[in-house]
């Protein structure tokens, strides 16, 4: 049931020159050989996947399914349409092809006769293709399949009566339709669930050419608190694996404040001022991760109290542009069901302005956009990525109950 990974190779620097365009280099069909088994009657849905390369540029892996030439070594056994759906005609076995110029690749499909032993053990099961990946750049994806029974009868597709998803999506993402893309490194699991059936995979990302150095910042580095009870959140950005890819790492350390009369930290960065005894002062807040070698690494900010009556009336919003990318941050308050900003009151990047701030009455909700020609690594966990409709996850939306720092990672 494994479904070998298309190998991303790099054109000859000759070929690419003289067709000056997207070539397919290879092609892969999933489920795989030996993966689907179905009774007559039934389908399954096969996907082509083509590997393509645009000059010196990096490989990008596409769903080529409606654009390729599908057959069958012996159509008595099984049909196949032009969009890959394969329809089981008699008990056998056949070859599944799919052809795009003079680039090929197989699979195989194998119909049991109704009432056979191939038809199922009555107990519901899902299997994933492949059961591991590993994945080597920034925006690779996989594209994970899902086959089987939910009724306990013979294996065919189940494609869209599955919910997908990532143990962690610092490592990579998953849409509704088993599509992953690496977004940092790391190894994540992969579940394809329907009720109390599901199934796992593992996903691992390993990016090559970076540093071997953890690292851990904070964000903002300094800031102050005016009254006792006003909140102030810091971030931690960095990268524990030693990979140099930039993650939000703000639930995965720990937190500690040198003065805890001064103000207290919770285990997700938030500072809140307490001011004790005098109603001012300083303290300085610690982040603490562990690299996998058990080493520890820490990162500092300050947080400086200078008590006063009365609450904020007009907080402030910080963002800040992390990573070794480049971008822009641009962000408003949006009214009339607009989708985007007709002005832009967050505008970062411009020059080389890596932050900016600006104040929105009380609880406003400001919606960020980024804006990259690299890999957009995330928002940190406090603004929340818009789901949709339509899904934007270059888009994200906070709201100003106190002061708030976001933090935008732009990628290579």
């Amino acid at each position: 049931m494994f479904l070998r990974r298309i190998a991303l190779l790099a054109l000859p620097a000759a070929l690419v020159a003289a067709t000056g365009c997207s070539s397919l280099y290879s092609i892969s069909i999933s489920p795989g050989a030996g993966v689907v088994s179905v009774s007559v009657g039934q389908t399954a849905q096969y996907k082509a996947y083509g590997v393509k390369v645009m000059g010196t540029g990096t490989p990008t892996t596409d769903d080529i399914t409606n654009s390729v030439q599908w057959s069958v070594t012996n159509p008595s056994i099984a049909s196949i349409s032009s969009t890959g759906v394969a329809t089981a005609l008699a008990a056998g076995h056949t070859t599944i092809y799919a052809t795009s110029g003079g680039t090929t690749a197989s699979s195989d499909i194998t119909v049991a006769a109704p009432g056979s032993s191939g038809a199922g053990s009555g107990t519901p099961y899902i299997n994933i293709t492949p059961g591991t990946a590993t994945e080597t750049f920034l925006g690779e994806t996989t594209q994970f399949i899902a086959t089987g029974s939910l009724t306990g009868g013979a294996s065919q597709s189940l494609a869209g009566q599955v919910q997908w998803s990532s143990s962690n999506v610092q490592v990579a993402t998953i849409t509704s339709g088993g599509l992953a893309t690496a977004v940092g490194a790391g190894t994540t699991t992969i579940t394809a669930q329907s009720g109390g059936t599901l199934a796992t995979a593992t996903l691992t990302v390993t990016i090559s050419g970076t540093n071997t150095n953890a690292s851990l910042n904070l964000i903002p580095s300094g800031a102050s608190a005016s009254f006792v009870g006003e909140t102030t959140q810091f971030i931690a950005l960095g990268n524990l694996n030693g990979t140099g890819v930039t993650q939000d790492l703000t639930s995965s350390v720990s937190w500690s404040s040198s003065d805890v009369s001064v103000a207290t930290v919770d285990k997700n960065g938030l500072v809140t001022a307490i001011g004790a005894v005098t109603g001012v002062g300083t303290t300085t807040i610690t982040a603490t991760g562990s690299t996998p070698s058990g080493s520890l690494i820490t990162a500092t900010a300050t947080l400086s109290l200078g008590a006063a009556p009365g609450t904020v009336i007009l907080p402030t919003l910080a963002a800040y542009m992390t990573g070794s990318g480049t971008g822009t941050i641009t962000g408003c308050v949006l009214t009339g069901g607009a989708t985007t900003c007709s002005q832009n009151v967050i505008n970062c990047g411009t020059g080389s302005n890596p932050s900016c701030t600006a104040s929105f009455p009380l609880n406003s909700v400001v919606t960020l956009f980024a804006n990259t020609t690299g890999h957009f690594g995330g928002w940190s966990s406090n603004c929340i990525t818009l789901t949709g409709p339509p899904p934007n996850p270059l888009a994200c939306t906070v709201q100003l109950n106190n002061n708030k720092a976001v933090g935008a990672i732009f990628n290579p």
